[in-house]
């Protein structure tokens, strides 16, 4: 005598809706085979199921009808259903087991039929018990209408006798109708499925019309075609409204089928590339496939939920199937898309070169068909670039080391040479490209934002502020020599002065009082550079000191000053560009700024100071440089610095600040095949 109470606690229970559900869909599918046997080709015009759902969302009040028009239980079916796996309905998938569920699911399980016999309608009623003995209890007829006209099955659930059902039993009619509508789409799109009436409370819902309105289209179909490991399966496919997809786990889905039922809907988009597909006019469409086959059919568990197979071959044999859908059912569609995905990935080297390292159709085989998106071709590419640095680096080695040996060096070392500066020449190729790219783009946004570009309401356009383009170039409130402000490496102040490119020894709107040691007033200088002496350069982020020599005195500082663009009013005294740049100099000149590591450097009393201005020279400006010498190409103005300070005081205009830029790049450009546009 088999142990049932075992058994259904052996179970696998429910963690989410749709294991929550299996019990009842469980007796859906079985009232689906009732009508199979009765109406067989006709069971989709002529059968009809009704699902009657009271009180959902309280579990313990929780009462479910599910009736069918099927050919009832009978002596031989109802047998099979007194007897725990058995082989009645194994040509359709069934173990016999799936009623099990039903007790560890409901509190009370309830089975009314009637069947013909001798011409007759026999009813018969029982109740369906949790226990290892006597779970069928035989009661007095008690037939609903539906069946007493005709054959057919009643099965009444009341309550959720366990808290992971309790838990996972949808507590809201829209929620149950989308699991519902998932579970069985499959189904209703082959037209396998009879027609179901929902009511739940009171709302009603019939299948499968709700289904067939999101069909867009025909129905598309491969006919049979034979794999090498899942021997001959055949799709039919249908372009479905998004709605179809709630409840799923993704958006275009391939359904499994194991005996014309579905078993695992599988989500394809990754696979299937396209966000949506097409059918007549209507676009933004998701693709609803529907697989069948012996192989699947022969591989169904005994709970009907899933198939025997590992989850590798799972995905082999949707991939298989996913590539006969491109090629024979979404061909057109496929090739578009992948046009468009070509030149997005084309625009994306453009845009980052490093990863232009193979051809194009080698690099768009590596990363995920649905790639669209620059992070996602990044995201597929970055190991292959690692591996390629990796390999390249190790050939490097692997000629220093051999110049380094005692032994011969081999017959071929010329070639391994060649073959080794060729590789490493690629990557320097690809990595100035990428540099070169992006300071594209910073001195294109740099020409927009000196332009009349900003829109101000019941105003007329202005220029942006100063501060705007303060910050673009370098952070505002910054000292460079801050190491631990991941602000401080953030800058472009190659903009400025090519030697500025990697420079931390420098002060962003920083007060004078905090820059030196002592002494010093609240003015704040635009930009202050102080480690011009030392080539303005990259620094050992590893040194406090910067690499910096601080028992030397600085012979030289920057100072730049920022204008904003357009403006023409330099009417008040601090206006005066000389006299604020010689206020800065006063505070500066022989003081000790602090550097890295919180030393002390001093500012030699011959310190030769570069200000430079960057301003637009009209209205009030113009009219205060005009005794001022021009510069070599006559926009800007010169004015040295007399008396105890050494120097010059610059003013460039924005547009050469840029144009320089430019020129400083244009070499650069043109090996990367970029231009200025």
């Amino acid at each position: 005598m088999p142990n049932i109470e075992n058994r259904v606690r052996k179970l696998a229970k429910p963690s989410n809706h749709a294991q929550g559900l299996q019990p009842l869909f469980e007796a859906i599918s079985n009232a689906f085979y009732a009508i199979e046997d009765r109406f067989e080709a006709k069971a989709g015009s002529e059968g009809l199921v009704r699902v009657t759902i009271r009180n959902l969302g309280h579990n313990d009040m929780l009462k479910i009808d599910v009736a069918d028009n099927g050919i009832g239980l009978d002596q031989a079916r109802f047998e099979a259903f007194c007897v725990i796996d058995t082989d009645f309905k194994r040509l359709k998938g069934g173990k016999g087991v799936g009623r099990l569920f039903w007790l560890d699911a409901f509190s009370d399980v309830v089975v009314r039929s009637s069947y013909i016999e001798k011409m007759q309608l026999v009813p018969r009623t029982f109740r369906f018990q949790l226990g290892n003995e006597d779970q069928i209890q035989n009661q007095a007829a008690d037939i609903p209408t539906l069946l007493m006209s005709e054959p057919g099955v009643s099965i009444s659930f009341s309550g959720l006798r366990i808290k992971a059902y309790q838990d996972h039993f949808p507590k809201r009619a829209d929620t149950f109708l989308r699991y519902f509508s998932a579970h069985f789409i499959a189904d209703f799109l082959v037209g396998a499925g009879p027609k179901v009436v929902v009511d739940i409370d009171g709302d009603i819902t019939e299948f499968p019309k709700v289904i067939s309105e999101l069909v867009e289209g025909p129905a598309m179909e491969t006919g049979q075609f034979e794999t090498d490991d899942f021997g001959i399966l055949e799709i039919k496919a249908f372009a479905c409204d998004p709605s179809a997809s709630t409840g799923l786990d993704g958006n275009h889905q391939l359904h499994l089928l194991g005996n014309g039922r579905t078993v695992e809907s599988r989500k394809i988009d990754g696979l299937l590339g396209i966000a949506g597909i097409k059918a007549g006019e209507k676009e933004g469409l998701f693709f609803h496939a529907c697989v069948s086959g012996e192989y699947l059919n022969d591989r169904v568990n005994e709970g009907r939920t899933a198939f025997n197979l590992s989850e590798k071959t799972l995905k082999e044999l949707t991939r298989q199937c996913v590539e006969v859908v491109k090629s024979k059912l979404l061909l057109d569609q496929v090739e578009e898309y992948k046009i468009a995905r070509r030149e997005r990935f084309e625009d994306f080297i453009s845009r980052h070169p490093i990863y232009g390292f193979e051809d194009t159709e080698t690099q768009l085989s590596r990363v995920p068909f649905n790639a669209t998106q620059p992070e996602d071709f990044a995201a597929g590419l970055v190991k292959y670039q690692i591996r390629k640095d990796e390999a390249r680096q190790d050939a490097m080695e692997k000629v220093i080391a051999t110049l380094e040996g005692v032994e011969d060096v081999p017959a071929n070392f010329a070639e391994t040479v060649v073959s080794a500066a060729k590789n490493l020449q690629d990557a320097e190729r690809l990595s100035l490209a990428q540099h070169v790219v992006r300071r594209k783009l910073v001195l294109e946004l740099m020409e927009k934002l000196i332009r009349r570009i900003k829109v101000q309401e019941g105003k007329p356009d202005g220029f942006h502020l100063e501060k705007t383009l303060h910050s673009f170039i370098v952070p505002m409130s910054v000292q460079g020599s801050e190491g631990l402000t991941p602000q401080s490496r953030d800058h472009d102040l190659w903009i400025v002065d090519e030697r500025l490119a990697f420079t931390r020894g420098f002060a962003s709107d920083v007060r004078l009082n905090k820059i030196l040691k002592e002494g010093g007033t609240a003015d704040r200088p635009d930009l202050l550079v102080w480690d011009v002496a030392y080539g303005l350069g990259a620094v050992d982020p590893n040194d406090k000191k910067g690499g910096v020599d601080v028992s030397e005195p600085l012979r030289k500082v920057m100072i730049v000053e920022f204008k904003r663009p357009g403006r023409r009013d330099y009417q008040k005294a601090e206006d005066q560009v000389e006299q604020q740049i010689t206020k800065y100099l006063l505070q500066l000149k022989e003081g000790e700024v602090e550097a890295f590591g919180r030393e002390r450097v001093r500012i030699a009393p011959d310190c030769i100071f570069y200000c430079y201005v960057v301003a637009d020279i009209i209205g009030d400006l113009k009219t205060q440089l005009s005794s001022w010498k021009t510069t070599a190409n006559r926009q800007g103005r010169l004015r040295m610095l007399e008396g105890e300070f050494q120097g010059s005081i610059e003013v460039i205009q924005w547009t050469d600040l840029v144009n320089d830029a430019w020129s400083r790049n244009q070499a650069s450009l043109h090996a990367a095949g970029l231009r200025r546009r």
